[in-house]
């Protein structure tokens, strides 16, 4: 009767997943949420950023998008978005440039902030310079993570989860 297990191949095999496994958990080392006191102070100050790890669009699947860089960056003054969007156009000239509607710099909005519960806030801002955005409604917790609900003009919405992490 022939070995079915070679050595040899065992331990590549072993490698192979020790490898994987570690790659895998580095992208949770990027990803890793902020203290509570650290977030009250990011939303205080205006400055934070929200990671993407998973879009949840009305049409369609789930995905995961960790480690791709997709970002929603606050500083007071100005929103820089980078997101992916996936979901239906219903009108509307700006639905067909090919360009992702949720890639835009604003400097013109207006801005909700609360406190909705204790280590819970509730964060609304409205671009007046991006006619494809109605809203961004942010759910903010105190433990880093956050949730994204984006209203859109001439498209389906999309939501976002996340977490937040301090804009230095």
């Amino acid at each position: 009767m022939k070995k079915i297990c070679n050595p040899f191949y065992s331990l590549a095999f072993l490698l192979l997943l020790a490898v994987s496994t570690s790659s895998c958990n580095s992208g949770k080392q990027l990803t890793a949420a902020a203290t509570p006191e650290q977030v009250a102070g990011a939303i205080d100050s205006s400055k934070w950023i929200f990671w993407a790890n998973d879009v949840m669009p009305q049409f369609g699947t789930n995905r995961n998008v960790s480690g791709d860089g997709y970002t929603v960056s606050f500083s007071g003054d100005k929103l820089l978005v980078y997101l992916p969007y996936y979901g239906k156009a219903y009108s509307g000239g700006a639905a067909y440039t090919g360009k992702s509607p949720l890639d835009f710099t604003s400097a013109n909005f207006t801005i909700d902030k609360q406190q909705a519960k204790e280590k819970q806030w509730e964060i609304t801002i409205k671009p007046k310079d991006n006619s494809e955005v109605q809203a961004m409604n942010f759910t903010i917790f105190s433990s880093g993570s956050a949730n994204l609900n984006i209203i859109m003009t001439n498209r389906s919405g999309i939501n976002y989860n996340g977490t937040i992490r301090v804009k230095k």
